[in-house]
């Protein structure tokens, strides 16, 4: 879930360096939602799945994401 990763960037030394494909998908969904700021990789598909060549650098949790992260507590 989403949410749950965001609780865990708002803990995170930041910049924050992402490899795992479903967390990227996550920070796709963050950022586009405007919680985080994050740089992702290119996305390609395959068989109708985003798949992600390369890592995801999570910049910055934006004050909207820290108080969505902090309604959720």
């Amino acid at each position: 879930m989403p949410m749950t990763l965001l609780s865990r960037l708002c803990c995170a030394q930041l910049p924050l360096t992402i490899d795992d494909p479903s967390d990227i998908e996550k920070c796709d969904v963050l950022r586009t939602a405007q919680l985080i700021e994050a740089d992702l990789p290119p996305v390609r598909h395959e068989r109708g799945r985003p798949v992600y060549s390369g890592q995801a650098t999570v910049m910055r949790v934006t004050a909207k994401g820290l108080s969505a992260a902090r309604q959720r507590q």
